[in-house]
């Protein structure tokens, strides 16, 4: 059996429209399906989970029909279920989620492809965080990214703009995170962070971010961490320090190919365990969402999660 979660409400509808075109493919009418429809935030997590408990010895596979913040909800279902394979369909804003899983194709030939003889799954190890005010057990874990700062202010920006939805109706929302970017750049102040990699300790002063991902893609397609390996046991790092408001413009657009990396006020690095600890209240996105904190644990998972992919 193919579960199959549906986020109506990501890239503006987009999601239920995808899942319309491949429900009416002989692709989806050949094999058995069991979709479920998201109606609020949190609802895709408590599908994952409940679906899973009920049906967990007949799934062949998870599906998610969303953007990043749907797999980072079903991924969350999925706790406890790693033997449950997650296969995604992009319908999102900024999909990056597929853009470092997936091959170029159509939805339906996706589907196709996860229903396919020959299962293509990545051996994809995902990353696990805890903020200061959540214990141990109620450690999170994360598909894409997670971010402090400046970037953690862009998401936020553009997840509240009134222009995402238009922005997403044309098939342009990796716009919004430029626009919130430019609007971020004149009111953001610089952080005093303290940052623990693998057990080394350093205060830093001036931080404008800390990025942390399992792949290199974030922002709708930005190569933030070119680094990055997702069958690595090694989380990819990106610290950006003491840089002038105009040059973190021009970094910005060498995001694109990843030429970033070669100015002087970018640190890029790898570990395995790491924290970030601040005395003032930081912005962070993660898989796309917002939040706030003062300090949060973050750590690569060594149990691989099956995803089913076409990139190495």
């Amino acid at each position: 059996m193919y579960i199959v979660i549906v986020n109506p409400f990501a890239g503006s509808g987009k999601a239920m429209k995808v899942f319309e075109q491949i429900r009416q493919s002989p692709a989806y009418k050949k094999v058995e399906c069991r979709a479920f429809i998201t109606q609020h935030e949190g609802h895709a997590e408590a599908l994952a989970q409940q679906v899973t408990e009920i049906y967990k010895d007949r799934i062949i596979c998870m599906v998610v029909i969303g953007g990043d913040g749907t797999v980072h909800e079903v991924l969350n279902g999925l706790k406890y279920y790693p033997s449950v394979p997650l296969a995604f369909i992009p319908g999102g804003s900024g999909n990056d989620f597929g853009k470092a899983t997936l091959l170029k194709k159509g939805p339906i030939e996706i589907f196709e492809g996860i229903i396919g003889s020959e299962k293509n799954y990545l051996d994809y190890r995902v990353g696990t965080y805890r903020t200061d005010y959540r214990k141990a057990k109620n450690t999170r874990l994360f598909a894409n990214s997670i971010g402090f700062g400046f970037d953690g202010e862009i998401v936020k920006a553009a997840n509240h703009s009134i222009l995402k939805k238009w922005l997403n109706h044309y098939h342009i929302g990796f716009l919004i995170y430029c626009l919130a970017l430019i609007k971020t750049l004149g009111s953001f102040q610089p952080k005093a962070i303290e940052l623990t990699v693998d057990g080394e300790t350093r205060t830093l002063e001036n931080v404008w971010m800390v990025t942390i991902g399992i792949h290199g893609y974030y922002g709708g397609g930005m190569r933030i961490l070119p680094n990055a390996r997702m069958q690595s046991n090694q989380l990819a790092l990106l610290v950006l320090h003491n840089i002038s408001k105009w040059k973190v413009l021009v970094m910005f657009v060498s995001v694109f190919w990843g030429g970033h990396v070669r100015f002087k006020e970018v640190e890029v690095l790898t570990g395995s365990n790491v924290s970030v600890k601040s005395e003032e209240i930081l912005s962070y996105h993660v898989d796309g969402e917002s939040g706030s904190c003062q300090a949060c644990h973050i750590q690569k998972v060594n149990i691989p999660r099956y995803v089913f992919g076409g990139k190495k």
